[in-house]
């Protein structure tokens, strides 16, 4: 299935609008339509259980919050201008928790695309996590680190393989955009956890008859284990875009503890693909 529908989750912040100008270089290059989706948690919600705050003072922070989620409408508008045509933009803004909102309406859309959370700055009622929204979704989640620069795009891609059913998805979720890439590098990271191949076929001939050139690559862990590896070899690959399967084991246990997820989100500096 093309990609013809494109989310982005947009709050005003700087990791949000790097979500935006990639989420604007894909519309102009499957011609899709574009929607911004404003999530976040009212005042009034928040509120709704402090009995002692005054009427008058909830009315008043309603109007200020109407009238700085306006704004961030007229800056999603702005950067849209002249970019995307009127009937292929849309604009959404619901309240609601923030996480589960933006999975729901995900749910609905080819790929989604979030700021990556370390960068997002300001009210928590906006904040996003799109590791959680890609696994509450179970569609497709373009993480976008604040650095992104259009001029650095690069045509080469990295996909993570261990051979699960999480690198699995992730793989058939891309499969639009990978096969437009110069070059698709499969990474295999050497762990207790990698697959067994299967006879017949592997992901790369399989990727091959999609028309995409792939070189298949097979490195030994780093001290700094999988995450570490897969950031160093994109780095040394000057890849322009990672694919990986997120939460393979426990999410509530990578929270905890850390895990190749958790640690690639809060490091890479370039986009990542994730599916659950």
């Amino acid at each position: 299935m093309a990609i013809k529908n494109i989310l982005v989750a947009y709050n005003g912040s700087e990791s949000s609008d790097a979500a935006l100008e990639a989420a604007l270089l894909m519309q102009a290059k499957y011609d899709a339509h574009l929607t911004g989706l404003l999530a976040h948690r009212s005042a009034e919600s928040r509120l709704r259980e402090e009995t002692w705050v005054p009427d008058a003072l909830r009315d008043t922070l309603d109007t200020l919050e109407a009238e700085h989620d306006g704004q961030i409408r007229a800056r999603f508008d702005a950067a849209c201008q002249g970019r995307v045509p009127d009937d292929q933009r849309h604009w959404i803004d619901i309240r609601g928790d923030a996480d589960r909102t933006v999975a729901d309406y995900a749910m609905l859309f080819d790929i989604t695309l979030v700021g990556r959370r370390d960068a997002i700055e300001g009210p928590k009622r906006f904040n996003l996590h799109p590791d959680r929204i890609a696994v509450a979704s179970g569609r497709p989640v373009l993480v976008v680190p604040r650095s992104f620069r259009a001029e650095a795009i690069h045509q080469d891609a990295v996909l993570a393989w261990d051979g699960q059913r999480a690198a699995t998805r992730a793989l058939m979720d891309a499969m639009q955009i990978l096969e437009t890439k110069r070059l698709v590098r499969v990474v295999t990271v050497d762990t207790a956890g990698t697959g067994t191949p299967l006879a017949g076929i592997d992901v790369g001939t399989a990727l091959g008859r999609h028309g995409v050139e792939v070189e298949m690559v097979r490195v030994p862990s780093a001290k700094g284990g999988v995450a570490e590896t897969l950031l160093d070899y994109c780095k040394g690959v000057d890849a322009g875009l990672l694919v990986m399967g997120a939460y393979q084991s426990s999410m509530f246990r990578e929270e905890l503890f850390g895990g190749v997820t958790k640690d690639v989100l809060a490091k890479s500096p370039i986009p990542v693909l994730l599916s659950h």
